[in-house]
């Protein structure tokens, strides 16, 4: 029997970061320090057309290599294969091993309310191709999947829908519809290029267990309750090739999802190898699909780390006490879930049926499953005000516990209760270049390092940003990396978020950042290494609002050694929060950082730079210049409120130079560089400040 070791006393909340998704509203042109902000209704353009939709009678050629049966239509041949017109009814696949099969659309009008309306059970690989200037609508009209079933690999499980390898390309125009479950779906390899495409379903709209690469093409992809892109494996394959990369590497896209807009089982890679990238991807509230996004009825399975076992699956049998027979409900793996500081839990969520009072909670070994004709009865009575149900004991695959509630624990009030990240993956994430804009309500973007992977390494939870421009607004963390979060390049710009960096390490080595944060602008986190800020290169703006906040936030140390930076925020008084705020040390060995705000810790000074502070001074909102002796410009930046503390750290800081800092041209602040440090004293001294995480329950990561 398993027991966890200890337990809350009281359990009123449990934090959670994936739950059923909810409602969504297009946001509004946002006006930022860095500018507009634009809506959805300025990204890809719409391509559907219903006065193209096509007609007539349906037609194959060649027919050679394809039976008929009624209105389904097999191709058992490798070649290429022309479709006109419509049909209420399926294309088939069902060919070789090693057959290579293009199914080409040629204005073709194809819905089925029965099955997968394309249906790739064998080949080598598949092609669906939209034929030059051709409109093509491939519509899956039957009912809606039980959510509990979605996401799975149950064959046939999407509008379009194979077994092998999947390519959607052509030079023409394809509407992909499900009120069913998924859009497009490989169980191997999915590649979009050139394609003008756009997907609409409850379920992921692209999905590939293995990979998923769009090369080019202007897509639009819907998802009403799930993912945008997602990729699900992370073993090797016997080829060699690592598994759950999604990659996007030229393209004009669009993603509008109640979820994750991208969640790689692996990695996310961003480039232009194939052509320019133009991404938008709007999460949750800031979806386009509000209309269409219904909360969900789950119930959540919260179990321990002590009991939780990979290779049990986990069940549900609901009954009504009264008599008859109940249903059994199979419970998936979400995320991780943290019930406080210290204790972490799988959460598992299934939707449960209506109807049922009573139910018995119970796992099988080795994946097993409850025989068809197995009843249980003597349970417990279901807690209809409560959502989650703790399991604290496992005894022969009995689970038993209480019910609970679940809440977030972000620390963001504006933040979903479930997973809906602009571009998530499992271990890293690189963005090399394109134009990326990103609306979530969670994290912009986020890197797990919590488990490990199904190839065996430990995962990295890293964000490389080395090119490229990269815009997020989020809810909670701009960007978020478990492990590292590095930018070398490109242009940086968090216009509004709970905390903007966040890792165990960030490194700003190079490009153009700008951070704006509600509680921290940087912070680094708790992880496998010694938390740091470490600065080398580029220029940054970090800006919170007053109050108990820290524009740069360290539980470790914050190095620089070159580059610029201008903080402004913090508390005004420092102490325990302010313009930088660390746990350890404050070097500054090159560069310059003016930090604006409430002073906690400052560098010693010498050591290639020296620091001159000052805390009894006003420095109103305008256009700042520090100048030397010569009347050389040294530094230039901008206020748009005022500070009453300011430190300045710079190589261009000269023993026994002087300097003199104006606004719109009038003397604010004139010294000379005496010492290594220079200026007011600071009541207190400058003493460490701490402080940690902000706001409520970390969440492990997994979120």
């Amino acid at each position: 029997m398993k027991k966890i070791i200890a337990l809350f006393a009281v359990i009123t909340a449990i934090s959670i970061l994936f739950a059923s998704c909810g409602t969504a509203n297009t946001p509004a042109a946002i006006e930022t320090e860095t500018g507009t902000v634009s809506s959805p209704a300025e990204t890809v353009e719409d391509p559907t057309n219903d006065d193209l939709i096509a007609t007539g009678d349906f037609t194959v050629s060649p027919s050679s290599g394809v039976t008929v049966d009624g209105s389904t239509y097999t191709v058992t041949a490798a070649g290429e294969y022309t479709f006109k017109g419509a049909l209420d009814g399926s294309i088939v696949v069902d060919a070789g091993d090693e057959d290579e099969v293009v199914l080409i659309f040629d204005g073709v009008t194809l819905t089925s309310s029965e099955t997968a309306p394309v249906y790739v059970k064998n080949a080598g690989e598949v092609s669906v191709k939209s034929a030059d200037g051709s409109y093509n609508t491939v519509t899956d009209s039957r009912a809606a999947a039980d959510a509990s079933a979605s996401d799975g690999d149950t064959d046939g499980n999407a509008a379009i829908w194979s077994d092998c390898d999947l390519k959607i390309n052509g030079k023409g125009t394809l509407i992909v519809s499900s009120s069913y479950d998924n859009g497009i779906k490989s169980k191997d390899d999915l590649t979009v290029k050139n394609v003008t495409l756009k997907v609409t379903s409850p379920g992921v709209a692209l999905k590939g267990n293995d990979t998923v690469e769009i090369k080019s093409g202007s897509i639009i992809l819907i998802s009403t309750g799930s993912d945008g892109i997602k990729t699900s494996n992370t073993d090797v394959s016997s080829k060699g090739n690592q598994r759950g990369t999604v990659t996007i590497s030229g393209g004009d896209i669009s993603i509008y999802s109640a979820c994750d807009g991208i969640s790689a089982a692996y990695d996310v890679v961003i480039n232009e190898a194939e052509t320019a990238v133009n991404l938008y991807v709007y999460t949750a509230d800031y979806s386009e699909s509000s209309e269409e996004l219904v909360p969900s009825e789950k119930t959540y399975l919260i179990v321990p780390t002590s009991i939780y076992s990979e290779s049990d699956s986990y069940y549900g049998y609901f009954y009504s006490a009264s008599g008859g027979s109940g249903e059994w409900v199979k419970f998936e793996f979400e995320t991780m879930v943290s019930g406080g500081m210290r204790a972490s839990y799988y959460g598992l969520s299934a939707s449960v049926p209506s109807g049922y009072d009573s139910v018995i909670f119970r796992s099988f070994a080795s994946g097993g499953s409850p025989s068809d004709d197995e009843t249980l009865s003597d349970g417990e009575s279901v807690n209809a005000s409560m959502n989650a149900y703790l399991v604290t004991y496992e005894d022969d695959g009995a689970l038993t516990g209480d019910w609970t509630n679940l809440s977030s624990g972000s620390g963001s009030s504006s933040k979903t209760t479930w997973s809906s990240k602009g571009i998530k993956s499992y271990n890293s994430i690189l963005i090399e270049a394109g134009t990326i804009t990103i609306y979530a309500m969670d994290d912009g973007v986020h890197a797990n390092a919590d488990s490990t992977l199904d190839n065996g390494e430990t995962p990295e939870g890293k964000i490389t940003v080395s090119g490229g421009i990269l815009m997020v607004t989020a809810a909670d963390d701009g960007l978020h990396a478990d492990g590292e979060l590095v930018i070398s390049g490109g242009t940086v710009t968090v216009t509004e978020s709970h905390e903007g960096l966040e890792g165990n390490v960030i490194s700003i080595e190079g490009g153009y950042v700008t951070v704006n944060g509600n509680d921290d602008g940087m912070n680094a986190c708790k992880g496998a290494k010694t938390p740091e800020v470490n600065i080398s290169g580029g220029t940054v703006t970090v800006t919170t609002p007053s109050g108990d906040t820290d524009a740069i936030d360290s539980n470790g140390n914050f190095v620089m050694s070159g580059g610029f930076v201008l903080v402004r925020g913090g508390a005004a008084t420092g102490g325990m929060a302010g313009s930088v705020d660390t746990d350890g040390s404050v070097t500054v060995t090159g560069g310059t950082i003016i930090a604006l705000g409430g002073i906690c810790e400052i560098p010693s000074g010498g050591s290639g730079a020296n620091v001159y502070a000052s805390n009894g001074t006003s420095f109103s909102a305008g256009d700042y210049t520090l100048t030397d002796s010569s009347g050389d410009t040294v530094a230039s930046f901008t206020l748009d409120k005022s500070y009453s503390s300011l430190w300045i750290a710079s190589d261009a800081l000269e023993l026994n130079g002087s300097y003199t800092l104006s606004l719109g041209g009038s003397a604010v602040l004139s010294w000379t560089q005496s010492s290594a440090q220079s200026g007011d004293s600071v009541s207190g001294g400058f003493g460490p400040g701490g402080g940690g995480p902000g706001g409520g329950f970390a969440p492990p990561g997994r979120g």
